[in-house]
């Protein structure tokens, strides 16, 4: 009985009777326990809907997805790689694209077909992995989503901004 969490049963219908459900009974809580429980989580959602946004934001700087998506296609096209962030490539050099040096929206999606993608972030290899280039840091530029897509697989002509940002 020690390791009980409850030493009198509390009232169903509340988030402490959910847990009184699983964790002292180990069962499945009630139909009223539920709801408390949504309800509750309902309302945090709303409550911290900034902050839940600025995580989110700072997840998709910070989550190496692409990178591992550009990890598989060096691996198949037999060229170097390294782990790195999109983050990395923002601090090292700056947040402007280095195809048409406009201001890259860190905060628009990332994701083609989304509402404002053409602003956003994408990293881009200036030697595009197809044309022997390397998944390595000093190939990556910030870029917008709609710069990318329109440079494709082809050498860019240089724009002044392929040295580090100080």
């Amino acid at each position: 009985m020690a390791n009980k969490r409850f030493t009198v049963e509390p009232g169903h219908g509340t988030r402490s009777g959910y847990d009184w459900h699983r964790r002292d009974r180990k069962e499945l809580p009630c139909t009223e326990c539920r709801e408390a429980e949504s309800a509750y989580w309902r309302l945090m959602r709303i409550v911290r809907k900034e902050q839940i946004n600025a995580n989110n934001r700072k997840r998709r700087l910070t989550v190496a997805g692409a990178a591992r998506s550009n990890r598989k296609r060096a691996i198949k096209f037999g060229v170097q790689t390294e782990w790195y962030s999109p983050m990395q490539i923002v601090e090292l050099y700056g947040e402007n694209c280095h195809l048409c040096n406009e201001p890259v929206d860190l905060d628009a999606p990332r994701q083609c077909g989304q509402p404002g993608w053409e602003k956003g972030l994408q990293i881009d290899h200036v030697i595009p992995l197809s044309k022997g280039g390397h998944d390595l840091i000093d190939n990556l530029r910030p870029a917008h989503g709609y710069c990318n897509n329109i440079k494709n697989a082809t050498m860019p002509k240089i724009s002044g901004n392929l040295e580090v940002a100080s």
